[in-house]
């Protein structure tokens, strides 16, 4: 992620930005909580009962799920295109954090403190990540500002439905 508002000719090898700014860590860092909260949910799911989507009571959880894990592979594909070390690092916790969830959830009994911990960090960092697009124009893969924060706005949403869905 680069701070400046016009992005700058990627390096053609695996390179490490520094510039992420207060904005671009603070989101960073309430993703990785959130990550840490669906991993640590599949851990305790594990020594619950079985695997189990028919009847399972997250059912429309789990599909939305399934749907943002979907976006997490596309990420990551992104990020190994861009080579840049530390968003590519991100990008492979953020798959294995949303894998590990989606199992848990798939467990019956599955978890719902921690999937709602996990949707609720997520959101704040979708929100932190609207402010740090707004501070810093930063756009990426030929999108426009409006594009980039409609986006993240749209992501926001669908935790805030996912968070939902895990209370019902």
């Amino acid at each position: 992620m680069q701070e400046n508002a016009q992005p700058q000719a990627e390096p053609a090898g695996w390179h490490t930005s520094s510039d992420w700014g207060t904005w671009g860590w603070a989101e960073t860092i309430l993703k990785l909580i959130a990550i840490a909260a669906g991993i640590l949910a599949f851990i305790r799911s594990i020594r619950e009962g079985a695997l189990s989507v028919s009847g399972n009571p997250h059912l429309a959880a789990i599909v939305l799920l399934v749907l943002l894990t979907l976006a997490a592979i596309l990420q990551l594909s992104i990020r190994l295109q861009q080579k840049e070390t530390i968003s590519f690092i991100f990008a492979v916790l953020n798959l294995v954090g949303h894998v590990a969830l989606l199992l848990a959830l798939a467990h019956d009994p599955s978890p719902r403190t921690l999937p709602i911990v996990f949707g609720v960090f997520w959101l704040l960092g979708q929100l932190t990540k609207v402010q740090w697009l707004r501070v810093t124009g930063y756009t990426e893969g030929g999108a426009n500002s409006s594009t980039m924060l409609r986006t993240t706005v749209i992501v926001a949403v669908l935790y805030l439905v996912f968070i939902i869905l895990v209370l019902l």
